[in-house]
């Protein structure tokens, strides 16, 4: 072979060389640049400093600034305050703000008509450190809230776990106690006559007639 044909030659393997690089870099490069930077989702928003905020707070420290909140009417407040009942402690609210779990309780009471009945499971699971007036308060609004909505609140108490259960029963059996027992039975079975209980459901209304007969 002659020295043009091998200048030739070296010349265009150098190009072929040139183009196939070319044609497998660009489609690379160009998908590289549009995938999201690695950890990053795509139009997910950050958590904003209110939210971050609020998940340092604890269910006591939220229930607290909920019922603070001037800003907020009674309804509002009262459903915020219900969406964070569930394993609140009432000692621990009194260590951060003296004598004002029985104030919030009892204005929840006051307001028990802003309780919704999907809140009530939350209101049951608050009975953690009630003793003495906390006792008394939260037995009068577990006992309204039951009267209210038999069906709801026996559903709740049915899901419930044992400990819960039972001091919700027993709660609501001691408010209504200061009716008489026999009317109040009567009352409850001929609602119960019209509805489809689970066994569950019915368990927890055969306990809360024993709770009736003996409140204490």
């Amino acid at each position: 072979m002659s020295k043009g044909s091998v200048f030739v030659s070296v010349a265009c393997t150098a190009l072929l060389l040139a183009v196939t690089v070319g044609c497998t870099t660009n489609p690379v490069e160009k998908h590289a640049d549009a995938a999201p930077p690695s950890g990053a989702s795509a139009g997910k928003p950050k958590p904003s400093a209110a939210n971050t905020q609020h998940t340092r707070q604890s269910k006591e420290e939220l229930v607290l600034s909920f019922y603070k909140d001037s800003s907020l009417s009674d309804e509002a407040k009262v459903r915020h305050m219900t969406d964070h009942l569930a394993g609140i402690q009432w000692r621990k609210m009194n260590e951060i703000n003296e004598h004002l779990s029985l104030e919030i309780i009892e204005y929840l009471y006051r307001q028990r008509a802003f309780i919704p009945s999907e809140s009530f499971p939350n209101v049951i699971r608050a009975s953690e450190g009630l003793d003495g007036a906390l006792s008394e308060s939260y037995a009068g609004l577990m006992g309204d809230l039951f009267t209210r909505d038999r069906t709801a609140m026996t559903r709740a108490l049915a899901n419930m776990d044992k400990t819960n259960r039972t001091q919700g029963i027993g709660s609501i059996g001691y408010a209504l106690s200061y009716r008489e027992p026999k009317e109040v039975k009567k009352e409850i079975q001929q609602w119960q006559a019209g509805q489809k209980l689970t066994t569950a459901e019915k368990d927890v209304i055969r306990a809360l007639f024993v709770k009736l007969d003996n409140p204490y």
